[in-house]
């Protein structure tokens, strides 16, 4: 691995990073900033919806209120790279997330993405959320 390649892991690792930190604290200005204006992001594996970056936004400011706690904890990050401004990934998570009648679930997933490197800085051009397993996920939680 070249010194160029390592820094372009090391931005990604920190746009993950970035990432899993705007959704938990609904910094949504932040997660539009980590993401290509016509990106594709699916969390229907999982409950949710596909669309847009806006699109998403909208359906998160919506579910998460249902949760009073919840964190995403990102690791195995196996990304590899197409050229200098395009790579791949698969990234898993854990995702513990607190009912309001103080019951938590837990999600494993994994996030398979797209990245690309627009005007110096990597950002996320696809993102499609694969189940891996769950437990104690409540049914009686929907999202209009």
């Amino acid at each position: 691995m070249d010194i160029t390649e390592a820094i372009n892991r090391l931005e990604i690792q920190q746009l993950l990073t970035t990432y899993a930190t705007a959704v938990d604290s609904k910094n949504f200005e932040k997660f539009y900033s980590i993401f290509t204006s016509d990106a594709y992001i699916d969390y229907t594996a999982v409950g949710g919806i596909a669309g847009t970056p806006q699109e998403i936004v909208h359906y998160l400011t919506r579910a998460l209120d249902h949760f009073p706690n919840y964190q995403h904890f990102n690791s195995n990050f196996d990304i590899n790279f197409i050229d200098h401004h395009n790579a791949t990934g698969s990234i898993m998570c854990f995702n513990p997330m607190q009912t309001p009648d103080g019951n938590t679930f837990f999600l494993g997933m994994w996030y398979h993405d797209k990245y690309l490197k627009e005007e110096g800085l990597w950002k996320i051009s696809e993102r499609v959320e694969k189940s891996s397993w769950n437990h104690n996920v409540p049914t009686s939680i929907k999202v209009d």
